[in-house]
C-alpha cells in the first residue's frame, strides 16, 4: 500500500506542475483589449528587406550617413549598409569637364585631358572645356582651401567647345599635390576634373 500512495503522490505532483506551467505560459505578454479587425491588405511583388543598422566606422569600409543624409566616401573605400541613389543629370547630355589647362591671367592658352600644373605662390588662369560648361557654374577646388578662386567667366575654344575660365591664386604655403576641380551648374549637376590641377613648388 505504501507503493501505491507514493505513485499517487508523484502523479498528483506531476499534474500540478504541468497545470502551473500551462497557467504561467498563458499569462505573459497578452493584452486585455481585443485585437482590431483586419483591414485591407497590400501585396508586394518584390519586397525590399530593411537594411541592418550601420555600425560606426572602424577604419574599414563602412561610412554611416550623417543626420542630414550626407554620406562621405573616400577614394577606394567601399560602402555597406547605406543605399545610395544617384539621380540622372538635369540636362542631357550632362555637363562634362573634358580638358584643363593653366596659363597666364592675361593670355590665351591650351588645355589637355591630362590636366596641368600650377606653382605655389602664383596667380594663374585655369581653363576647362567640355559640353555644357558655362560661366554660371560654381567652382570649388579640393584640398585645404589654399587656392582662391575668382573672376569666373564663360569662354569657348577655337573649335567652339564651351568652357569656363577662372583665376586661381595659390597661397605661398599651399600643400603640394593633385587637386580636383568641381564645377556645379545652376541646375545642381556637378562635373569634376579629378586630380587635374597639380600644385608644384
Amino acid at each position: 500500500m505504501l507503493i501505491h500512495r507514493d505513485y499517487s503522490f508523484r502523479s498528483l505532483a506531476l499534474v500540478s506542475f504541468t497545470a502551473i506551467g500551462l497557467f504561467i505560459s498563458g499569462c505573459g505578454g497578452g493584452s486585455s483589449t481585443p485585437a482590431p479587425a483586419p483591414g485591407p491588405t497590400t501585396s508586394v511583388s518584390n519586397p525590399v528587406p530593411t537594411p541592418a543598422p550601420t555600425p560606426a566606422p572602424t577604419g574599414g569600409g563602412t561610412t554611416p550617413a550623417s543626420p542630414s543624409g550626407v554620406v562621405s566616401v573616400a577614394a577606394g573605400q567601399t560602402l555597406t549598409g547605406v543605399d545610395v541613389n544617384v539621380v540622372a543629370p538635369a540636362v542631357s547630355p550632362p555637363e562634362n569637364a573634358e580638358v584643363l589647362g593653366v596659363t597666364d591671367v592675361n593670355s590665351g592658352g591650351t588645355a589637355s585631358n591630362s590636366g596641368a600644373t600650377i606653382h605655389v605662390g602664383s596667380t594663374m588662369k585655369v581653363l576647362l572645356f567640355g559640353h555644357g560648361l558655362s560661366g554660371n557654374m560654381t567652382v570649388t577646388i579640393s584640398g585645404p582651401g589654399d587656392i582662391a578662386v575668382s573672376n569666373i567667366r564663360a569662354i569657348s575654344s577655337t573649335t567652339g567647345t564651351a568652357g569656363i575660365a577662372f583665376d586661381a591664386g595659390v597661397s605661398g604655403s599651399a600643400a603640394l599635390g593633385a587637386r580636383t576641380v568641381y564645377l556645379k551648374s545652376t541646375n545642381g549637376d556637378i562635373t569634376t576634373f579629378t586630380g587635374g590641377l597639380e600644385v608644384i613648388p
